[in-house]
């Protein structure tokens, strides 16, 4: 539709470009403020995977694409959500998708199923009521899972649980983590 602007009309048209581009302004801070709500499953938001401390005190964006994304429900539903029903208590997740540049910055593995959003670390510690051991044991005896890793701790509980879950072709692979002169090195397990 054309208007005919004319003397004071500008300052209308002006107006309504302002008034305009503050309603843009306020849906996109609407849609930011529920980005991190956003639910992968029953009891994981999409804000609980992607915090990071790191990515917001050097200003990297750790938000995750589309097919990221759909990775993080599938993980969400076929592993952290079914441990969460088990056990009825809350279960932390310490480390959850890293953006790449996160992931470089931070030192994480090139090619990091955190950067493709398959993958989760899984802390009882955080909220208590359960032990990793216990998380670790879970998932080993009832679930599909691609890597699951007993991250340091001791033989009787991991200080964390690393779990990853493809869409397609999981290998069941479980791992110890451990340290050998400061350097991180993987037993299987």
């Amino acid at each position: 539709m054309f208007l005919r602007i004319r003397g004071g009309d500008a300052f209308v048209k002006m107006v309504r470009d302002i008034l305009e581009n503050a309603a843009k302004v306020i849906i996109g801070i609407r849609a930011l403020a529920q980005y991190g709500k956003m639910r992968l499953s029953k009891n994981l938001t999409l804000g609980e995977v992607t915090k990071s401390a790191t990515a917001i005190k050097y200003g990297i964006s750790n938000k995750p694409s589309g097919d990221h994304l759909s990775n993080l429900i599938q993980i969400a539903n076929k592993v952290f959500q079914p441990l969460r029903d088990h056990f009825g208590k809350p279960i932390a997740v310490s480390s959850g998708y890293r953006s790449e540049a996160l992931n470089d910055l931070i030192g994480g593995a090139s090619g990091s199923q955190h950067s493709k959003g398959e993958a989760l670390d899984l802390d009882a510690d955080v909220f208590g009521g359960l032990e990793n051991w216990e998380i670790f044991e879970f998932i080993k005896n009832n679930l599909e899972f691609d890597q699951l890793i007993w991250e340091f701790g001791d033989d009787e509980n991991p200080d964390w649980v690393h779990v990853s879950y493809k869409s397609e072709n999981n290998r069941g692979e479980m791992l110890k983590a451990f340290r050998d002169h400061k350097k991180v090195k993987y037993a299987r397990l």
